[in-house]
C-alpha cells in the first residue's frame, strides 16, 4: 500500500481522500449563497452593466434590470463606493456573481435606518411631496413622514387660524427641496417612517433657553411679520415672537406697519412658558396705565376714536395710548357699523377704570350720580 511521509506524518490515499473531502467540504460551506447580502466596491458603471468586487466572494456583476428603481441614483453611483447588494445567481455562464441592486435597496435600507437613529446622525433628505400634515421626504430609498410639527421655526408655515387649505400651499414651495433632519421613529413592520427638522437644533436650542430668564433684554432680528405678530430670530437654534399685543401700548391694526424683515429690534423676555420665547417692545417703554388714574375719572367725559368694532365690543383710542372698549350692548340693538365709522371720534364717558388689568369701560352716556 501506498504511503506518504509528510514532516513525519504517514498520509494514506484513504486519509489524503478524507482530507480532499473536508477541504471541498469547507470550500463549499464558504461560497456565498442566493439571496444572501454581499457588499463590494464598485469597480465600474456603464448602462449595460456594473461590476462589484466582493473581495474574496470574487467578482459581481449588476444588469439593468437589477438596477436601482430610481435611475437617478443608479447614474449617481461611482467607482469605489461601497454598495449593498443581494446575491441573485451564485456564478453565471460568464463566471460573475449576478446580483441585485434594487432588492438589496428595501432589505438592508431598515438596517440602515436603524443605525441612522441610534447615531443621531443629521441626514440630507429631498422634500418629495406634501399633505396638509407635513412633508414627505425619502430615507435609503423608504418614504418617510416630516410632520408640520417637527419643521424647524425658519420652515414652519405661519398661517392664523390653522386654515387648513392655507397650510397646505404654503408647503408646495418646500417640494424638491432638501432638508436636514433626523430619524425620531420608525417600524419596519408597519411601513413608519418620521423624521424631524426640529430636533437637530432642540438640543442648542434648550441649552440656550435653560440661560434665558424672564425679564432678560435680548437682541435679535425680524425673520417674519405676520398678521398676529412677528417671528424674531434670537441666534441660528432659537427663535422668539413677538405678539401683535406685545408690540406698542398703543393699537396696532397691522403689526407690518410697524416692523419688517430684517429689522434688527431689542426687546424684553416676557415669558418662556412651553419652551417658547415671547417678547415684548412695549416693555421697554413708558407703560400708560401706571398713570392713567392721574388723567382719567370714573364718570368723565371724553373724546375717544373707534379703532375696531368687534363681535361684542368695540375698542376705542384715547389720548395718551390708552385703549377702552364700548360693550356692543350700549347700542340698544342698534348695528354699530351704522352707528359708528372706523377712524372717527366719538363723545363719550369712562364707567370704570382697571389700572392692574390695563381695562377702561366706557359708556355712550355719562353715568347717573
Amino acid at each position: 500500500m501506498l504511503c506518504i511521509t509528510s514532516f513525519g506524518m504517514n498520509i494514506t490515499p484513504q486519509t489524503a481522500v478524507k482530507s480532499m473531502k473536508d477541504l471541498l467540504s469547507r470550500e463549499e460551506f464558504d461560497l456565498p449563497k442566493t439571496g444572501q447580502i454581499l457588499s463590494g466596491k464598485i469597480i465600474s458603471v456603464s448602462k449595460n452593466n456594473i461590476f462589484i468586487d466582493l473581495d474574496s466572494a470574487g467578482i459581481g456583476i449588476v444588469y439593468p434590470g437589477q438596477f436601482y428603481d430610481n435611475p437617478e441614483r443608479t447614474k449617481a453611483l461611482k467607482p469605489g463606493e461601497k454598495v449593498s447588494t443581494i446575491l441573485m445567481e451564485v456564478e453565471n455562464d460568464e463566471g460573475y456573481r449576478e446580483l441585485s441592486l434594487k432588492a438589496a435597496q428595501l432589505t438592508t435600507a431598515w438596517q440602515d435606518i436603524k443605525e441612522k437613529k441610534e447615531n443621531g446622525e443629521i441626514i440630507p433628505t429631498t422634500i418629495i411631496n406634501i399633505n396638509k400634515g407635513g412633508l414627505i421626504v425619502e430615507i435609503s430609498g423608504v418614504q418617510g413622514f416630516l410632520p408640520l410639527s417637527q419643521l424647524s421655526a425658519e420652515h414652519y408655515p405661519k398661517v392664523d387660524g390653522g386654515d387648513t387649505t392655507k397650510i397646505v400651499q404654503a408647503l408646495q414651495k418646500f417640494k424638491g427641496q432638501e432638508f436636514s433632519v433626523k430619524i425620531l421613529d420608525f417600524s419596519e413592520e408597519e411601513n413608519k417612517l418620521i423624521v424631524s427638522e426640529r430636533a437637530i437644533r432642540e438640543e442648542t436650542a434648550k441649552e440656550e433657553l435653560a440661560k434665558l430668564k424672564v425679564g432678560e433684554l435680548v437682541e435679535g432680528e425680524v425673520v417674519e411679520v405676520t398678521d398676529f405678530g412677528a417671528f424674531v430670530k434670537l441666534s441660528d437654534s432659537l427663535d422668539a415672537l413677538i405678539h401683535s399685543s406685545e408690540i406698542d401700548w398703543k393699537f396696532i391694526e397691522n403689526p407690518r406697519d410697524i416692523l419688517r424683515v430684517g429689522d434688527k429690534i431689542k426687546a424684553k423676555i416676557v415669558s418662556l412658558d412651553g419652551g417658547r420665547v415671547a417678547l415684548s417692545l412695549k416693555a421697554l417703554k413708558d407703560n400708560p396705565w401706571l398713570k392713567v388714574e392721574d388723567k382719567y375719572q370714573v364718570g368723565q367725559k371724553v373724546m375717544g376714536r373707534v379703532l375696531k368694532i368687534k363681535s361684542h365690543v368695540i375698542f376705542v383710542e384715547l389720548a395718551g395710548e390708552i385703549i377702552g372698549v364700548l360693550p356692543i350692548a350700549e347700542l340698544g340693538g342698534k348695528n354699530p357699523n351704522e352707528v359708528f365709522e372706523i377712524g372717527k371720534e366719538y363723545e363719550m364717558a369712562i364707567v370704570s377704570i382697571d389700572p392692574k388689568d390695563h381695562k377702561l369701560l366706557l359708556t355712550l352716556e355719562k353715568p347717573k350720580e
